[in-house]
């Protein structure tokens, strides 16, 4: 079953459901969740700008890339 057919089924035994308390609960879990993912999508300022920075300098000159197969070799002796 996929994500969105689990929200529905969740949505629609929500709509059937009365007891305030549990709302509530529901309600909460919810909003902790939610607070979750945007703490998790916030990225500073700075740490964008670092990224954009360096995918810039690749973008001007990809040769400056290494291979990441030969650079696990210099960090296993």
């Amino acid at each position: 079953m996929n994500l969105q057919a689990q929200k529905a089924i969740i949505i629609k035994q929500f709509n059937q459901i009365n007891d305030e308390n549990l709302i509530n609960a529901i309600k909460n879990i919810l909003d902790y969740a939610l607070k979750k993912e945007q703490q998790n999508l916030d990225i500073p300022e700075a740490h964008q700008k670092l990224v954009m920075e360096r995918f810039e300098k690749v973008r001007k000159d990809p040769e400056r890339l290494l291979d990441w197969e030969e650079v696990k070799k210099t960090l296993k002796t």
